[in-house]
């Protein structure tokens, strides 16, 4: 018995000492998709494989771009839901820059910086790119030719591709090393009074 128990301190321990330190990791998303200049896009499917922090778990995510024109935004499937699509690919849907959205981390504001730092809620969500640069304006002179011989066409596609990159942090939410700390405490209490 008294070997169990030597086993068990040991175990919680460990377990103990690797939520306080955590673990970091690092993730290159290369090509993503960049909407053309006055445009955003946003991906079709919702994400909801990333865990939310909470007192048994810790998350921190940053994420940042090589690219100073775009800026990256995480959005709720409800505001996902409420934007008017204007087209797109397999990449992700093309939807207007206008459109109000409550971010849940990033968005316009991050541009300057090309990165955003963000702790998940475990809730499903979408992420949205929208493109710095300014729509350029139709030239007048083309409209003597009436439609559909104008040439005038309105891109609302993906026209290039830059590189993110995602770092996170893991590590023991305040609960969960409460608990561990205490089992500890406890098993190397009852060690010690064995060998008294």
């Amino acid at each position: 018995m008294g070997r169990v128990k030597s086993i068990l301190t040991i175990a919680v321990g460990i377990l103990f000492l690797a939520s306080l330190i955590g673990y970091s990791g690092e993730e290159l998303i290369p090509d993503v998709p960049k909407p053309d200049a006055g445009l955003c896009g946003v991906t079709k499917e919702a994400f909801d494989t990333v865990p939310g922090a909470s007192a048994l778990l810790d998350i921190e995510v940053e994420v940042t771009w090589d690219d100073k024109t775009v800026w990256i935004g995480i959005i709720s499937v409800e505001d996902y839901n409420s934007l008017a699509k204007l087209g797109g690919s397999s990449d992700g849907e093309i939807v207007s820059c206008d459109s109000k959205i409550d971010f849940i981390a990033g968005g316009p504001t991050s541009a300057s910086d090309s990165m955003f730092e963000w702790t998940p809620d475990g809730e499903e969500f979408h992420i949205m790119i929208g493109s710095l640069e300014e729509a350029e304006e139709e030239d007048d002179d083309d409209d003597d030719n009436p439609w559909p011989f104008n040439g005038q066409v309105s891109s609302k596609s993906f026209i290039d591709e830059f590189n993110v990159n995602v770092d996170y942090d893991v590590s023991g939410g305040w609960l969960a090393i409460v608990i561990l700390f205490a089992i500890e405490i406890t098993l190397v209490y009852f060690a010690v009074l064995e060998k008294s």
